[in-house]
């Protein structure tokens, strides 16, 4: 009696396992990244003209590495957040999939890494959804995303 209790918890646990791992979504984030041969501040010069010549606008600046620096650690690596976006591609990524708004996808990160030097990185987006329009404006923003972190770090 006791090895069947032991066999049936088993097989549920399995089943329970193999329920809720089906039923997750895929939260896998993919980050682009490069390293940028130029001073912190040559690459964020660089990145303002890239966002530019793409066609974006800059939205907001988050330095955080410096207002950590600000506040007493002085040896602190600097980080700026850079939010940047077209009113067309924004407009039409809500058509498409209005939850996107909470991504946010044209987000690029310069960062200083002591090992690496700078770095210029950026969260992708998802495009290996059910939606079909979602993947080929995912394919666009992600290859824009490329594209001006390429155009940054040459």
């Amino acid at each position: 009696m006791t090895i069947k209790r032991f066999a049936t918890a088993a097989i549920i646990s399995t089943l329970a396992i193999l329920v809720i791992t089906s039923c997750s979504k895929n939260n896998t984030v993919t980050i682009y990244q490069q390293t940028s041969e130029y001073s912190f501040e040559e690459t964020l010069l660089n990145l303002d003209i890239a966002i530019s010549e793409h066609n974006y606008r800059i939205i907001h600046r988050s330095q955080i590495g410096q207002a950590v620096r600000d506040r007493g650690d002085k040896d602190f690596p600097l980080s700026t957040i850079t939010n940047f976006c077209n009113i067309r591609y924004a407009k039409e990524m809500i058509e498409i999939n209005a939850d996107l708004i909470n991504e946010m996808p044209c987000t690029i990160a310069v960062r200083e890494q002591a090992t690496q030097g700078i770095i210029v990185s950026s969260r992708l987006m998802d495009e290996h959804t059910a939606n079909d329009k979602q993947n080929q404006f995912a394919l666009k923003i992600n290859n824009n995303l490329k594209s001006i972190i390429a155009a940054t770090v040459d």
